[in-house]
Order: structure tokens, then sequence, then C-alpha cells
């Protein structure tokens, strides 16, 4: 576990795990997995220590369940972050990437953290490293009638074929895993993602699982990047993806108590 928990502490109405946070070591993937909850006193601490930009974001949706768990998963990214930086929550400052990826200011970055976030029905996942970049999907299982058809328009044929000959569940299981393969790994590498999923080719493998082939035709990238899937809850899939080989990845489960 990258984190061992003491007890809990008790902030502004929520009370979180008093977790200790070791240092990351080159070649260290830490993940976090987070159950979001559905109602305000989910939001009334963490709404203060984000940034404007995450406050801007928050107001744009339309449902207030949607809204409750993107400040909670922002939120709680910012404390976990703050460890790791040593830094305030509410002071860490973010810029992003022509294509929307952030990362940390250089100023509150001393030891260059690399991390990604995503988050999917009533979890999400946060992964940091140091150095080299990172990226991580998560996604909720959910029947998806036309799975092909969007296999077709964002998969390589290959893959798309091997989705076809399968059927039901396994279709549907298949499906997510390679989506979040695909989209970890377009995160990690800090590019748009419907432009590149189909950039991206896995192979799979009924028996292996996915195996990452190449990036337009070059199979030197597949070479330099680790894909690993991860199961962090019943009825969910993720991936993550890091650029240089994984020397080891360890998660740990935030688990906030909501009280009034």
């Amino acid at each position: 576990m990258c984190g061992h928990a003491h007890g809990r502490c008790e902030v502004a109405g929520m009370t979180y795990p008093c977790v200790d946070y070791p240092g990351l070591s080159i070649g260290e993937i830490h993940v976090w997995i987070v159950r979001l909850a559905d109602d305000h006193h989910a939001t009334a601490d963490l709404v203060r220590i984000l940034g404007q930009e995450e406050r801007v974001r928050a107001a744009q949706f339309s449902f207030d369940c949607d809204r409750i768990r993107f400040i909670q998963a922002h939120g709680i990214v910012r404390r976990i972050l703050s460890n790791y930086s040593d830094a305030d929550a509410s002071a860490l400052t973010f810029a992003r990437n022509r294509h929307g990826k952030p990362h940390l200011m250089p100023r509150m970055n001393g030891p260059n953290l690399q991390f990604s976030i995503s988050h999917s029905g009533n979890y999400c996942m946060f992964a940091v490293r140091l150095d080299h970049p990172i990226g991580i999907d998560v996604e909720k299982v959910r029947d998806l009638p036309r799975a092909t058809d969007i296999a077709q328009s964002y998969f390589r044929p290959a893959e798309s074929r091997a989705l076809a000959a399968l059927k039901g569940t396994a279709q549907r299981d298949a499906f997510f895993a390679l989506w979040t393969h695909k989209e970890a790994m377009v995160k990690g590498l800090g590019i748009s993602m419907a432009a590149n999923l189909g950039r991206l080719e896995f192979d799979l493998d009924p028996i292996g699982g996915l195996r990452l082939v190449e990036w337009d035709g070059d199979q030197s990238v597949a070479q330099g990047w680790s894909v690993l899937r991860l199961n962090p809850a019943p009825g969910y899939v993720a991936a993550v993806a890091s650029a240089h080989p994984i020397r080891s990845l360890s998660w740990q489960h935030w688990s906030p108590t909501w009280t009034d």
C-alpha cells in the first residue's frame, strides 16, 4: 500500500483517513481510489480549496449530482497532491497544455510530480509518479448496444474485428478494457482523445489480456510505455499508463465520511 491509515481526522464536516504519505521513488506509481458521495455535505469544505477555474467548471454542470462529484474529485485530489508536494491544498496552482492535460506549476512542484485523474459513476481515481508522464482512466462497465459501431469510429480495424467476434458480456467487458487502456495512454501522452484513440493499437489476446502493439505503425512506442489493467471496484475497470518501466504500483482507498 502507498499509505497506512492511522484513525480519522475531522475537517469542517468531513472526517478523512489520517494517512502517512511516503516519498515517491523513481519508477513507483501510487494510485488512489475515491468513493464519491451524492449529497451537498460532500462539498462544503472541498469547494473552498478549489481554484477559480475549477469553480467555473463546477458551475457549468447542469445536474447537481455531477457538480457534487466534480467538486469532490478535484478537492480530494488537491488534498492528496498537497501531501506529496508539501504545499497547502488551496495554494496549489495548475496549468494545462494545449490539449487540456493539467500539471502543477513549476514553483509548486519541487519533486516534479506527474499525475492524472479520472472519474466515472461513483468512483474517482488518481495516479501520481515522479519525472515521467502518466495517465489513468476508469469507466463504469455498462451495457453498450452500439459498442461495435463506436469501435469502428475510434479503434483500429484489427481491434474492431476482434471485438465483433465476441458476444454479450465478453464483448462489453473487452470494449471497456480496451477503451480504458487507450484513454490512459492518450492522457499519459498529453494529447487530445478523440483524434488519437485510433492511432494506438492493442492486441486483444483472450488469454494474455491487452498488449500495446504500436502507435501509428511505430512499434518503438510500445517498448517505451507500460499499460496496466486495474479492477478498482465491482462493475468498474481502469487502466494506468506511463512512460518508462513501472518498478512498482500500489494503491490506497481514500474514504472520507460525510457528516452533518
